[in-house]
This record gives C-alpha cells, sequence and structure tokens, in this order.
C-alpha cells in the first residue's frame, strides 16, 4: 500500500513539474508579463523621439476593440503603410470581458503598429480585474502629453464600472495652461454627446471645464457610430471597430480637419 502511494505521489509531481502553465490562462489572471508592462511611458519616449519637420501634423484615432481583433490588424497594417501620421490614440474598450488575455491579444496587435501610441481607459476595460491589468500594462488612466506646441489631455470619465466620480479638479487643472498651446485636444471614451452615461449635471461640468480651457476639439468613442458637432467645444465620435474604421485628424496651426477611414 505504501508503494502504490508513492506511486501516485510521484505521479502527481511528475504532471505538475510537465505542466507548469497548468493554470496561466485562469480567466481571473491579472499579472502583467514584465515586456508588457508601463506602455504607455515607452510610447512617450518614442513620440520625444519623433523629428517634425513642419508644424503641421496628423494623427489616427482608433476605439471600442471589443473582440473584433481582425479589424484592429487591418487597421494597425493600414496606418503602418501611411508616413503622415504622427502618432495613434486609442479610445478605450481595449477588451470586451477585461480579462487578460484579451489586453495580451491587443498588446501584440499593437505592437506591430510603426507609430507611437496612446489610451484610454473604457467601461469594458474596469470589468472583472481589467483596471489593475490596464494600470500595470498601460500606467494612469489620466496622464498627457505635448506635441508640436500641441497639448493631448488622456481623461477617465468612466463612472459606473469604477464605481467614482471622474477627477474634474486634475482636469481642470491639466488644461490650465492652455495658453501655451496652439491647440488643446482632449479624449475620453465616453462623449457627452449621443451618450446618456454621464449624469447632466456632470456633463455640464465636462463641458465647462472644456470650454473655460479653449479645448479646440474633444474626441471619444463608446457610442459605436460616427458623430461630429461644432461648437465652443468641437466633439469627435469616432466608430468601433466592428467594420475596419479609424479617424485621422490633421492639425494645423490654428486649425484641424477630420477624416474618417473606412477600409474594405
Amino acid at each position: 500500500m505504501k508503494n502504490f502511494k508513492l506511486v501516485m505521489l510521484l505521479s502527481i509531481i511528475t504532471i505538475f513539474i510537465a505542466c507548469e502553465n497548468l493554470f496561466e490562462y485562469s480567466v481571473y489572471e491579472a499579472g502583467v508579463n514584465s515586456s508588457e508592462k508601463n506602455t504607455t511611458a515607452k510610447n512617450l519616449k518614442l513620440l520625444a523621439e519623433l523629428e517634425q519637420n513642419n508644424q503641421d501634423f496628423k494623427f489616427a484615432f482608433i476605439t471600442d476593440v471589443h473582440y473584433f481583433y481582425n479589424n484592429l490588424r487591418s487597421v494597425v497594417e493600414d496606418i503602418n503603410n501611411r508616413e503622415d501620421i504622427a502618432f495613434v490614440v486609442f479610445g478605450g474598450d481595449i477588451a470586451d470581458q477585461a480579462l487578460l488575455k484579451e489586453f495580451e491579444i491587443f498588446y501584440d496587435i499593437m505592437k506591430n503598429l510603426n507609430k507611437p501610441y496612446f489610451t484610454v481607459i473604457g467601461n469594458h476595460d474596469y470589468n472583472s480585474k481589467g483596471a489593475l491589468i490596464y494600470k500595470e500594462m498601460f500606467g494612469d488612466y489620466n496622464y498627457s502629453f505635448e506635441f508640436n506646441n500641441n497639448k493631448f489631455v488622456m481623461f477617465d470619465d468612466i463612472i459606473w464600472e469604477s464605481n467614482k466620480d471622474p477627477d474634474f479638479e486634475w482636469l481642470s487643472n491639466e488644461l490650465s495652461d492652455n495658453a501655451n498651446y496652439n491647440q488643446v485636444f482632449s479624449f475620453s471614451h465616453i462623449p457627452i454627446v449621443v451618450s446618456n452615461d454621464l449624469p447632466d449635471e456632470m456633463k455640464n461640468q465636462y463641458n465647462t471645464i472644456l470650454k473655460e480651457n479653449n479645448v479646440a476639439l474633444s474626441v471619444h468613442g463608446h457610442t459605436h457610430g460616427y458623430f461630429y458637432e461644432e461648437g465652443d467645444v468641437n466633439y469627435l465620435v469616432i466608430p468601433a471597430l466592428k467594420k475596419p474604421e479609424y479617424g485621422i485628424i490633421s492639425v494645423q496651426q490654428d486649425s484641424f480637419d477630420i477624416e474618417l477611414i473606412e477600409l474594405k
């Protein structure tokens, strides 16, 4: 009997040695590989190394991949073939269920992009342990950067899935130096136009901050359709990747143009 137990124990040990990754792909896994961490900081370094010989430039905006990975691949390939795009902004909903594997698939596709890219967090990205995964893989939920004397502000405006209010004090402070730049562009996942996911009082507060700080264009995803509205603050919503579509914003000294790219 003792010999039988010993044989069984050795067999179990052998199985675990042979299957060292037995539990690696649990849907609750949240440990981001070290090579995939701090992606935003890495892309900021790449952006700083860009040589810009002209004041005018273009950036692309992609949003809401969910599980439309093939369309994301098509868009990345198309952007790679365009030398006129300086960098890319991704507007949130990197994942659908916010599983680690979803973030990893997104990361593996985006590492083929030959431009720097930056992200905002979406409501789906807050599901499960997604907020933790996002923080490790990308970095802060709220941050900003400068390019060609223009400012780009990335803002977390998710309320229901995050169980917290947007940090409007941070946003106001971050935009307060707007006079130092040609133009200021704001990005968040949920728009205050064509969406009822933010209470009216919060929408008004949000719009007032952008208006008082001369934000030229506020860019979003979330609603999965295209929308553009001109006003004191111009609002742009780009469709989800249910189809291979993305936006290009052409920036001039004191103006911008918008183009929706629809791939076949």
